[in-house]
Parts: C-alpha cells; sequence; structure tokens
C-alpha cells in the first residue's frame, strides 16, 4: 500500500509507502510509475533542513521531534534555537562562502568557508535522516559535487522539494503544510490547522472589509516597494508578487501594482516616483537583503535608503511606512551553538522568511491592525507581530532562545491564531470532519499538491 504526492510545480512525484511496504512499481491502473519517482518508507522517522522556513511547518504540526539536523544559520525560531544550543538536535552548516565562475572558484567575503561536505555527512550519510528537505534541486554545472545548489539539499535520493514561499497566494503557502504531513501519515492534523487558518483569515478579511466602507468610497492605496541598496543613487521598485497583492487587498486596500502586469517596476527618477507615489497610503518596505535590518533601526536609516530625491516630507498625510521586519532572533556571538565555533554568521533573522508563509491569517491581522486599528485587534505580545511602523518610530523586537517557553504556551491557549475567531467560530472548527483522527491506514492514497494557490 501506498500513497503518491505530486509536486505539480516542480515535476517531482514521490511513494510514500506504508509501513514499509514493497516497493511498487505500477499504480493501480497498470500504469508504470515515473522512473525519476522517490521512495520513502512512511511515517518518516528523521528530516534535516537547510533553511529556516520548514521547521514552522513542524511546529505546527507537533512534529519538531523529527527534525534530526538543521543548519541553524537563518533560523528565527526560539525553540528550534533553544534546542539547537542544548545540543538536542545535530547542528551543522550546510552553505558555502565560495562560488564557482568562469572555471575559477572565488569567496564570496574573507575567510572562505565550505560546510557542503559536513552536510553530506550528517545528512546524505546518516542513518538517522531518511528525507532532506530542499527548496530547489539543479546542478547550475558545478564540477565540485559537494558543492550544493538548493537551500539544503544532499542532492541524494533523500531530497523533498519543498518551497512553500514560492507559491501564489497567502492561503496556497500555507496549505503546503499538507504535503509535508503526507510524509509522516499526519494528513488529519495538517487539515484542521489549514482549516482553522483559513477561518481565521477570512474572518479577518471580512473585519478589514467592514472597516474599509466605513472609510468611504475611495479605498486605501497600498503598495510593496524596495529601494535601493545605494543611498547615492535613487532607483524604487514597486512589486506586486501575487500574495502580496492578495494580502493588501485582502486587508481593504487596492494594491498599486506595474501598469504594463508585470510582477516588478522599476523607478530611476525620484520626480517620476514622487508624483506616482503621491496619493499611496500605505509602503511596506521589504529591502534589506543586502545590509541587514540592523542597518534599517531608526527611521531616519530607512529613508536614507529610499535614495535621494524622496522622502518622509512627500508622504500623503496619514500615510503609513512599515517594515516586515518587526521581530528578529537574537544576533549574538553565542546565539547558535554551531556557529560559536565555525565560520559563518547567524544574523537577525526574520520571522516573517520563516512563521509568515505558514501563518497568513496572522500576517493579515497584524497588517489590519496597523491600517484600521480600531477593527482588529493587535497581536498578543508572544505571538509573533511582523510589521513595523516606521513613521511611529516602532523599533525591532529581538527574540532569542529564551523566549521558547512563552512562545509554546502562547500557541497552546491558541492565542497567535484564533484570537480573531469567537469562541463558538473556533468550536465548530475542531469539531469538523477535518478534526478527527482517520482510522483508515492500509489505502492507497493519491494526494496531488499542486501548489498553485487557494
Amino acid at each position: 500500500h501506498f500513497k503518491v504526492v505530486k509536486n505539480l510545480k516542480e515535476d517531482k512525484t514521490y511513494i510514500l509507502r506504508i509501513c514499509g511496504s514493497d516497493v511498487p512499481t505500477k499504480y493501480p491502473n497498470g500504469t508504470a510509475i515515473e522512473s525519476d519517482a522517490k521512495h520513502f518508507s512512511v511515517p518518516v522517522k528523521g528530516a534535516a533542513i537547510g533553511w529556516s522556513t520548514p521547521y514552522a511547518a513542524f511546529e505546527l504540526l507537533g512534529l519538531e521531534d523529527k527534525v534530526k539536523v538543521v543548519d541553524p544559520q537563518y533560523v528565527h525560531s526560539p525553540c528550534l534555537r533553544q534546542k539547537e544550543k542544548a545540543g538536542e538536535i545535530t547542528s551543522q552548516g550546510s552553505g558555502s562562502s565560495r562560488y564557482y565562475w568562469n572555471n575559477q572558484w572565488y569567496c564570496t567575503s574573507p575567510p572562505c568557508y565550505n560546510h557542503s561536505d559536513g552536510w553530506l555527512a550528517v545528512t546524505r550519510d546518516n542513518a538517522d535522516v531518511s528525507m532532506v528537505l530542499t527548496d530547489a534541486q539543479f546542478t547550475n554545472g558545478n564540477p565540485n559535487g559537494a558543492l550544493l545548489a538548493g537551500n539544503g539539499a544532499c542532492n541524494c535520493d533523500k531530497d523533498v522539494v519543498f518551497d512553500p514561499a514560492g507559491d501564489g497566494t497567502p492561503l496556497g503557502r500555507a496549505e503546503a503544510i499538507k504535503m509535508l504531513a503526507a510524509f509522516f501519515n499526519e494528513e488529519d492534523r495538517a487539515n484542521l490547522i489549514f482549516d482553522r487558518e483559513k477561518a481565521a483569515y477570512d474572518a479577518t478579511k471580512a473585519l478589514a472589509a467592514s472597516a474599509a466602507a466605513a472609510h468611504g468610497s475611495t479605498k486605501k492605496k497600498c503598495a510593496w516597494i524596495k529601494p535601493n541598496a545605494d543611498k547615492t543613487t535613487f532607483k524604487m521598485t514597486l512589486k506586486a508578487d501575487a500574495y502580496k497583492v492578495a494580502y493588501c487587498e485582502d486587508a481593504g486596500m487596492t494594491a498599486v501594482v506595474p501598469a504594463d502586469g508585470t510582477k516588478s517596476q522599476a523607478f530611476t527618477d525620484a520626480a517620476v516616483w514622487k508624483t506616482f507615489a503621491a496619493d499611496i497610503d500605505v509602503f511596506i518596505d521589504e529591502s534589506g537583503e543586502f545590509y541587514g535590518p540592523e542597518s534599517y533601526d531608526t527611521k531616519a536609516e530607512v529613508f536614507d535608503f529610499m535614495g535621494p530625491g524622496w522622502g518622509e516630507s512627500d508622504l500623503k498625510a496619514g500615510a503609513l511606512v512599515l517594515r516586515i521586519d518587526r521581530e528578529l532572533s537574537d544576533n549574538s556571538a553565542t546565539s547558535t551553538k554551531f556557529y560559536e565555533t565555525n565560520e559563518g554568521d547567524s544574523g537577525h533573522n526574520y520571522a516573517w522568511l520563516e512563521s509568515a508563509v505558514f501563518r497568513p491569517a496572522h500576517v493579515l491581522q497584524g497588517l489590519v491592525h496597523e491600517v484600521w486599528p480600531d477593527y482588529v485587534k493587535a497581536i498578543p505580545a508572544a505571538c509573533v507581530d511582523y510589521f513595523r511602523d516606521i513613521i511611529a518610530e516602532e523599533a525591532h523586537v529581538i527574540k532569542d532562545h529564551t523566549h521558547c517557553d512563552k512562545w509554546d504556551k502562547a500557541n497552546a491557549e491558541s492565542q497567535c491564531v484564533t484570537n480573531i475567531l469567537s469562541d463558538d467560530e473556533y468550536a465548530a472548527i475542531r469539531n469538523s470532519p477535518a478534526a478527527k483522527p482517520s482510522f483508515i491506514v492500509a489505502i492507497l492514497v493519491a494526494l496531488v499538491v499542486a501548489l498553485i494557490g487557494a
């Protein structure tokens, strides 16, 4: 007996053999199973993750103990950091400062390091790890097989491509938890988690619609922006990825998008941008990958990165400028066990790049509260709040591994997802068919995960 998981976006097929049953060669209709399909015995006994996003799904599913190996470099989760520091999980770097170009090796910055061989030793060559999650799988022509392409890949039969952040919609990203759950026979739990998330999301969306209606016939305008990293030259990019547009619209606003229908539009003339942006009510600034969030601590620093020719005085009266870096991990020299003694750096990592992928209701609640504070409750202090009001000079919130107990307690009390729902609404979800455990174990299940949105 086996289950089938198809990642249609990546054209990958995974055959999940229940309780170690024999390796199948054909589907029940007699069609041959794809020759490049990967086979796993489920439930998977151990997983490795080389970047932080998947761990949020493991936390929601209550499967933290299944993560046997982690690269802590970009991890935000206080609880994963606590486990890593306590030595309860194998900690190993997976990246490299080297890159191959024009038949030569180079380093992005000294000192030159390469953790790839160590990663292979604890993933590909580790009997306790039967699944290695990666966000991509390609070779890009590197002659050294130990130089890994996708985040965390072992370039072996254990690799599973899992890229929820690449989906187009907020709920589509969250629904990817169902794919991961199939490898652990936890589909029922994943269905409950997603149903709860969707109900909270829809409830928040309805509150935002009420707020927008009360505001008047003209909706507020919302734009995602990415300023140039060079402070001396003006360049502003308007971003319009589908999930970003959806967050603006579901928060009761009109999303400002490029006129040509593309996902981005660059402005290099400050005067043109000033005219274009004059009536925008909410800007969401997603920049920061070049310098890190610590370079955007103050309002002055944020506007400095906007470039010459446009600043706070050019904003519409009452306009908001939000950044997605409100909550960050600790960046002290002892913040992770592995990088205390090995090359590389575990920086101030964004919660946005981790838990926000699987908690769209929480993201929307935070955004709606910023835009319509009288209509939606604030995020509880023990939970994750993603947006930082720059005009109000809100500061980063730094949470280290000691925050784990508060985080666990808040989740156990359902503070971090369901506080937007009434008790009766939550009870209805809890008692739905999706929440009831299934006792059918020896059955062929065809689970097709398209990752194309909800």
